[in-house]
């Protein structure tokens, strides 16, 4: 692979950082604010959709569909680019971090990875490309977010 693929790579993954960073930002303001909105109206759908607007859950829920619309083709992008470098799968690793994301406003604190292999493989992706203080940070805020 020639270095200007790569660093064409590192450039996205650079950018699409920026991102993930903003959308936990809005994923943590969402999602107490779903649980919220969950818990006024406990098992009365009908009234779930006001409960939203009243809790600002809307508000964040539509900065996090403004961010994944912009994530995803970079992230389709970072996937389908062959990476020959530590940056280049650093760039690749965020995308699994984001893909990891918890589904649920009711989360257990916690990255969710489909086995303890994929786990174990992402860490160790995660020590050698300098993104474990970033990973730590943002398991530290989802853990926060659940207690």
């Amino acid at each position: 692979m020639s270095t200007a693929t790569d660093a064409t790579l590192m450039a996205l993954g650079e950018r699409f950082e920026k991102l993930l960073r903003e959308h936990m930002d809005a994923w943590l303001t969402w999602a107490p604010r779903m649980r919220a909105a969950r818990a006024e109206v406990q098992d009365n759908t009908a009234s779930l959709a006001v409960s939203i607007q009243r809790t600002g859950c809307d508000v964040a829920q539509a900065r996090i569909s403004e961010l994944e619309r912009d994530m995803q083709p970079l992230a389709e992008e970072i996937i389908a680019a062959p990476a020959s470098s530590l940056g280049g799968l650093r760039a690749k690793a965020l995308v699994a971090l984001w893909e990891a994301y918890p589904t649920h406003a009711s989360h257990e604190g916690a990255f969710e990875f489909r086995d303890d292999g994929s786990r174990s493989l992402f860490e160790a992706v995660a020590v050698m490309t300098g993104l474990s203080p970033l990973v730590r940070e943002l398991e530290a805020r989802l853990a926060a977010d659940v207690e």
